[in-house]
């Protein structure tokens, strides 16, 4: 009996392993239709982009400074044997920075916008997530964070973990929280059954393959990503 039961347990961890590789086998590979770059004027920073469902989008977070108060580098948990200075360039360069809503709005560059709700479900649906899927709240989709987390290997959309800030003070020392766990955008939208104090975001963990959706105060700060309609950029 003993010798049994040792049996059935290997054959339930083999069962699993293979269950393991069927999930991993129906993650589709997906390609964007085009791909390019893009200069801000501004300030010489350069975006690439990737082209899915009619929209381009950038593959890196914003760098544009805006008004003062509206964006920040994320400064917690630095790294004690460099300068703060130094740290904060480390992070910039790689996340990029985190924006107030009113920040979002100004950062983005002639011919571009922060993308609407309506603009994450086009992108969304194009990762195979069901239009009755993309109007949901919370956690949905099945596999679409996998996506838009992968290089270019696939998607190259590169969505990254940049942590955010909360306006709100709380009993924490710090009010950024999570860069490297959590990765939250903004879109342009309102929610109109709270008020015009928040707006519809997107957020990414480092451990789960769905996109969150909900909305947050305007206050806080998160990561933005750049879109624009593509019919008249074809080759741009």
């Amino acid at each position: 009996m003993k010798t049994l039961h040792i049996a059935n347990i290997i054959l339930c961890i083999l069962f699993c392993a293979g269950c393991d590789k069927d999930n991993e086998a129906v993650l589709p590979v997906i390609k964007p239709e085009a791909t390019g770059e893009m200069i801000d004027a501004r300030d010489g920073f350069n975006y690439h982009w990737v082209r899915y469902n009619g929209l381009d989008w950038t593959v890196e977070n914003a760098h544009y400074q805006t008004t003062e108060g509206t964006y920040a580098i994320y400064t917690a948990n630095q790294i004690l044997s460099e300068s703060e200075d130094e740290t904060n360039s480390k992070t910039l360069a790689k996340y990029g920075y985190l924006y107030t809503y009113q920040g979002a709005l100004e950062a983005a560059p002639d011919g571009w916008r922060v993308p609407t709700d309506d603009d994450w479900k086009k992108l969304e649906k194009a990762l195979g997530m069901s239009s009755r899927e993309t109007e949901e709240t919370g956690w949905r989709g099945k596999y679409a964070a996998e996506l838009m987390k992968q290089g270019e290997e696939g998607t190259s959309l590169n969505f990254l973990y940049a942590g955010y800030w909360i306006a709100s003070t709380s009993s924490y020392a710090s009010q950024f929280h999570l860069m490297g766990a959590y990765g939250l955008y903004w879109s342009s939208t309102e929610d109109t059954l709270k008020s015009n104090k928040y707006a519809y975001y997107r957020k990414f963990l480092y451990n789960s393959p769905q996109v969150f959706r909900y909305s947050t105060d305007k206050a806080n700060m998160l990561s933005i990503r750049f879109v624009r309609d593509s019919d008249s950029n074809t080759n741009n």
